[in-house]
């Protein structure tokens, strides 16, 4: 039997028994994530899922471009499989096990017809793809689930990284620590003046004894953070600025005069005669 009259009988049985096929996915998917559904609009659902896969692979059979079809039929497999705590590694499992339904469907289908092995194995093939497409729907899933939490993560940090620490009623500490980057410059600059304002801080103590690196981004984020802070009213203070912080300053031409700069924090709290 040519290859085109054999996609045409194997979709029409898809078609003919799609019900029972979906019903057959269902319980062995059940049975392996070993999950009972909350309630009958879940299982509905779940149902409906299904039987649109069993749709996705009739329709490659029928010769139409399911790549889209499947890769999105994947994508919200693993979102949901994101929302209810898996895993890639087990979501990638449970392919097998539409594989063998759909599969063993199609192998019981052609021993009936009497067809050969390669021209099972024809078929198989025409549908595999298929599955590996619904594979990158769930990986790029994850990835995205897994980029958000990295995102969220590092805002964390970058609020984290700066902490206004308030001394007094109107006097305020900003101990930066680490490197003075690009990532940090907004978060540094926004934060710092919105917890100015808020506070009422007129003056603002910015400590740089911990830092250990500042590029040219860093360099001009420090500037803007000062100028911004003169306009708003609220005074600069710089402590703990290194030699080689303070040269690069009058390398680039950036004029610090006016501003309060003290070797360290113990000597400007006190010239600030906070004890």
């Amino acid at each position: 039997m040519e290859l085109d009259q054999l996609k045409k009988f194997f979709s029409e049985k898809l078609e003919a028994n799609i019900d029972r096929i979906t019903e057959q996915l269902l319980s062995e998917m059940l049975s392996f994530y070993n999950y009972r559904f909350q309630d009958e609009e879940q299982k509905e659902q779940t149902t409906e899922k299904f039987r649109e896969l069993v749709q996705i692979v009739l329709n490659s059979l029928k010769n139409k471009d399911v790549k889209d079809h499947a890769f999105k039929w994947g994508e919200l497999i693993g979102a949901k499989s994101v929302e209810n705590g898996g895993n890639l590694g087990r979501t990638i499992k449970g392919v097998t096990v539409y594989k063998n339904v759909i599969w063993s469907f199609l192998l019981e289908e052609g021993r009936n017809i009497q067809i050969n092995n390669v021209e099972l194995l024809d078929i198989i093939m025409e549908t595999d793809h298929i599955f590996n497409n619904m594979v990158h729907g769930f990986s790029t899933s994850f990835t995205n689930n897994a980029e958000k939490l990295l995102q969220e993560s590092r805002e964390l940090y970058l609020k984290i990284s700066v902490p206004i620490v308030p001394i007094s009623q109107k006097l305020a500490v900003l101990p930066l620590i680490g490197e003075i980057n690009e990532m940090r410059s907004e978060t540094l600059i926004v934060d710092s003046l919105d917890t100015c304002v808020k506070k009422r801080i007129e003056t603002l103590v910015i400590d740089l004894s911990g830092v250990y690196e500042v590029d040219l981004i860093g360099i001009e984020v420090l500037f803007k953070l000062i100028r911004s802070l003169n306009l708003l009213g609220v005074k600069p203070v710089i402590t703990g600025m290194k030699g080689e912080l303070s040269q690069t300053f009058i390398n680039l031409g950036i004029n610090l005069q006016g501003i309060s700069i003290y070797s360290n924090l113990e000597q400007a709290l006190k010239e600030l005669k906070f004890f």
